[in-house]
């Protein structure tokens, strides 16, 4: 995984006026990867051109580019701090990823089309691709890093010690709304066939006896399914 860049004065990198420095040639992530080809990917995706990049974040699995485009559309790209080509990577393995790019994607495009619901428009996304040749030398594109473009919702972060008390009550309050509407949230039928038996963590059935209930005799049967899938044949 990319740990964040530094500078030529060995400080860190504090994410601001990014175009600029990419623009001078003095990318900070010169060396890693090439921020061009990010900028190259996602105005071919949306069509516009990036014109600013007001900040640049860093989380535990993801970097997080605020990007201005010349449509006058404000997104946030969120690229993978790691690449399944670099050599000797470590990391979730390649075909978990995929999954769990395809499963997130179908989840903001469901979420999104509840009104009830708060959650930034999915734009665009990618799954990272794995070549098959032997990966010996820092990856010259960016297809290994999985990719999600986001439209960015209206407002700042880490303001909340600025705020007035009714401030933090009102944001408190929009917050206890978005949980109870995820929690009230009953998701289709057949995103939950879909996806249910593949989120399962660890040993797990090839298939269910059972369709997907919210009841006591699913729960029972998911049990006894994944201890059979644990423990097998006693005595194999």
């Amino acid at each position: 995984m990319d740990k964040w860049p530094t500078m030529p004065d060995g400080s860190h990198f504090d994410g601001k006026h990014l175009l600029t420095l990419v623009r001078e040639g003095k990318s900070p992530f010169k060396g890693v990867w090439d921020i061009n080809q990010l900028f190259r990917e996602i105005e071919e995706k949306l069509g516009a051109f990036v014109v600013d990049i007001p900040s640049v974040s860093n989380g535990c699995r993801n970097y997080g580019f605020h990007i201005k485009l010349s449509n006058s559309l404000d997104i946030v790209a969120r690229l993978s701090r790691s690449d399944v080509n670099m050599p000797n990577f470590v990391g979730y393995p390649f075909n978990m990823q995929v999954t769990e790019v395809e499963f997130e994607a179908a989840i903001y495009e469901l979420l999104c089309s509840d009104p009830h619901i708060m959650v930034s428009r999915l734009l665009a996304y990618r799954a990272p691709v794995q070549y098959a040749s032997p990966r010996v030398n820092i990856p010259e594109d960016i297809v290994g890093r999985r990719l999600f473009l986001f439209e960015r919702a209206q407002g700042d972060h880490d303001i909340w010690n600025e705020l007035t008390r009714e401030d933090q009550n009102w944001l408190l309050g929009k917050c206890a709304h978005i949980r109870a509407s995820l929690f009230n949230f009953n998701p289709p039928p057949d995103l939950v066939s879909k996806w249910f038996l593949e989120r399962l963590f660890g040993h797990k059935p090839e298939a269910l006896p059972l369709p997907v209930a919210p009841d006591r005799e699913f729960c029972v049967t998911l049990f006894t399914s994944k201890i059979e899938a644990t423990i097998k044949n006693i005595g194999d």
